[in-house]
């Protein structure tokens, strides 16, 4: 039997230009090889934001728009600067009407944003975590929202790192350290949206 919730939400981390393509200032620090695993997990990811508003889920964007202010310019050259194109969405996962758009300037948007209050807001308790990087912003993002009391999901798969390496070590973590049913809090694309679509589609509580 699914423990579906209608109360739920798909958390697309960074998947911003600047992270995926060739031009992009991370991007073209990770290399060719490190683009080519990012750009990987777009299909994979735009099936699970078409599966997720079939079914109700709400659709979370929360993506660096940073100033040259921000605390990470000081670690981090800059990048996903806000209002340049390098901020910008992946032209593959285009928000919606509907969806929940949040910049953040940190790691984790649970710093810099008012993302707890408006997923609250919404009655959302469980959090998909999908997007760029496992080992770092994914994790500071877990994190926080385990602190938070979310209840959490790994798409392992529509999940990325620098390396393969960092990746794998970022799903061991959040076993480690977050997971309290690791058999049902890690999941695949397909499994996934095999699950939502047998869910009858919600359009509000």
């Amino acid at each position: 039997m699914s423990d579906f919730t209608p109360r739920s939400a798909l958390v697309l981390i960074d998947m911003a230009n600047d992270f995926v393509y060739a031009g992009g200032t991370i991007a073209d620090a990770g290399g060719a090889e490190y683009q080519e695993a990012a750009q990987a997990i777009l299909p994979g990811l735009a099936r699970l934001v078409d599966a997720a508003r079939e079914a109700g889920v709400l659709v979370v964007y929360a993506t660096d728009a940073h100033t040259e202010q921000d605390s990470e310019m000081a670690k981090w050259p800059p990048h996903a600067m806000k209002g340049t194109k390098e901020a910008e969405i992946v032209p593959e996962l285009t928000p919606r009407s509907g969806d929940l758009v949040i910049d953040k300037t940190t790691y984790s948007p649970f710093v810099s944003s008012d993302i707890d209050e408006r997923l609250r807001a919404r009655g959302i308790e469980r959090l998909y975590i999908t997007g760029l990087h496992t080992d770092c912003c994914a994790r500071h993002t877990s994190g926080d929202a385990f602190q938070h009391g979310y209840d959490l999901v790994w798409v392992t798969d529509a999940l990325q790192a620098f390396t393969q390496e960092q990746h794998e070590e970022g799903l061991r973590y959040f076993e480690t350290w977050y997971a309290t049913d690791a058999e049902r809090q890690f999941t695949s694309v397909d499994a996934l949206v095999e699950e939502w679509s047998r869910q009858p589609a919600v359009t509000g509580d």
